[in-house]
């Protein structure tokens, strides 16, 4: 037997749709919410701790012992980042490639390898996602993949960065047969 909703049932759950959207939208008739960047922003505390909570559960990056200070030193300012360019706000270029250089070099000088970073750049964004996901009723979702593709773009950028002055760390003390510390 097949259940079919009765009219009732679907003009009650319109009108809390409409309300709902009503309660949310200008005078336009547009549906707006916060931006996906806005949420990050908001719940930025909450994304550093879940993030240093996956890290710490991943045994390839836990190998590596360091305290959580040490270990999330870099992401409260990278999220910072993310959500400025997210909202094309002016980012100051020279200081951020100056801090993922700093980040590159403190993670080879930590005994980090290069898929560590990949792996840490990619819990953070799979936080951001979880963050997103948990807020999604309250995100307008005529930004919502604009927004995420400037936020992943950013911490990609920010990993590239890292990676190439890891990477030319490895090279300055290989050819000097000098080892991390």
């Amino acid at each position: 037997m097949r259940i079919v909703p009765n009219r009732l049932m679907c003009i009650k759950a319109y009108a809390k749709v409409t309300k709902e959207a009503h309660n949310r939208s200008d005078h336009s008739g547009l549906v707006r919410g916060k931006k996906a960047p806005e949420v990050i922003a908001e719940h930025k505390d909450w994304i550093v701790r879940r993030w240093l909570q996956r890290v710490n559960s991943e045994p390839e990056l836990i190998g590596v012992i360091l305290s959580d200070a040490e270990r999330q030193d870099h992401v409260p300012d990278l999220l910072d980042e993310i959500i400025a360019h997210a909202c094309e706000y002016p980012i100051q270029i020279e200081e951020r490639q100056k801090a993922a250089e700093r980040h590159g070099t403190l993670r080879y000088h930590q005994g980090y390898s290069v898929p560590m970073l990949i792996k840490e750049s990619q819990l953070l964004q799979n936080m951001i996602a979880e963050c997103v996901q948990g807020h999604f009723d309250e995100i307008n979702k005529s930004t919502l993949v604009p927004d995420l593709t400037k936020m992943f773009d950013r911490n990609a950028h920010e990993l590239k960065e890292s990676t190439r002055t890891y990477i030319r760390q490895l090279d300055w003390h290989t050819s000097r047969g000098g080892d991390r510390r």
